[in-house]
């Protein structure tokens, strides 16, 4: 009768311990995982050049942007998604190092560049002098290096894309 107890109590020790894991993992497991992994990374093409994105599409991840970031490797980025086209403001706030910043429209074509973008710069404000949708933000010189130009298309994944530029590609 002993070890019948002893099983039942082992049993609800383990399920105990398994759902307070996943109620955890549920709450913080994308932090944790970023913590351990860095953030994930998408693959974009601008024209024929890829890149390495993380995606900024929550207000939060927008903020925060490439703040306190001190290093991108060679060909990687953040990607700003935004609910529809507009003119989007960037800032210097908190950053450590130059960018070049990329508007890009529904179109997928870049837009608008501001290039060689400094950190003693903020408070100053960059927009595009046409609507975008999404912003793209790289190493200073990544426009010069790469000869991207107003003009030059971008791919991202059909399935990261947002549902109404999903739609207009079938």
């Amino acid at each position: 009768m002993s070890s019948i107890r002893q099983i039942l109590w082992d049993t609800l020790i383990f399920v105990a311990v398994i759902g307070t894991i996943l109620f955890l993992y549920q709450l913080y497991g994308g932090n944790i995982l970023n913590y351990l992994f860095g953030e994930p990374r998408q693959t974009i093409f601008i024209d024929d050049l890829s890149i390495q994105v993380s995606y900024a599409d929550t207000p939060d991840e927008r903020q925060q942007g490439l703040s306190g970031v001190s290093s991108l490797r060679d060909r990687e980025g953040k990607l700003f998604f935004f609910d529809q086209e507009g003119y989007y403001y960037m800032w210097m706030k908190d950053m450590k190092i130059p960018l070049d910043i990329f508007w890009i429209n529904n179109d997928l074509k870049v837009v608008h560049i501001e290039e060689n973008v400094r950190p003693e710069n903020f408070p100053a404000r960059y927009t595009s002098t046409e609507p975008a949708r999404f912003v793209l933000e790289m190493n200073a010189f990544f426009a010069q290096e790469h000869n991207i130009s107003v003009g030059s298309l971008v791919t991202i994944p059909a399935a990261d894309l947002p549902t109404d530029l999903r739609q207009s590609l079938q």
